[in-house]
């Protein structure tokens, strides 16, 4: 599958429901801006997106990112407002990280209970 630019569907929607096309480039540039802003928010684990597919957090990519975070902080003086700014920024980011990683924790005890539990309800059975 290749990826449509929203230009192209902007497009290609104005004309195929005869409607202005800023008005389609707006509705598509909300769209798409929404599903940044809950993608970049961490606040769910998976987000699906009917004809995108579904987009998960990974552990080992949530602990890249969290080292990364840190060093980031550690970096930063807060000698200048602009320098002070960009460190609070990072420390909330990091915030998000650390959070989503306990979910994601969360997640995998579920299922592992979950899985053991499958288990030992077969044995059981025998």
């Amino acid at each position: 599958m290749i990826p449509k630019k929203p230009k192209v569907i902007t497009n290609q929607v104005a004309e195929e429901l005869n409607i202005d096309q800023a008005l389609v480039d707006d509705l598509i540039d909300f769209y798409y801006k929404d599903i940044r802003t809950a993608l970049s928010n961490l606040e769910h684990l998976r987000i699906n997106l009917p004809g995108l597919g579904q987009f998960q957090m990974r552990k080992p990519n949530v602990l890249k990112l969290i080292k990364k975070y840190e060093s980031i902080v550690k970096k930063f003086s807060t000698d200048t407002f602009t320098s002070y700014h960009n460190k609070k920024q990072a420390q909330e980011k990091l915030e998000a990280l650390n959070k989503a990683l306990v979910k994601i924790n969360e997640l995998l005890e579920t299922k592992k209970q979950f899985k053991d539990g499958r288990k030992s309800m077969g044995s059981v059975e025998e």
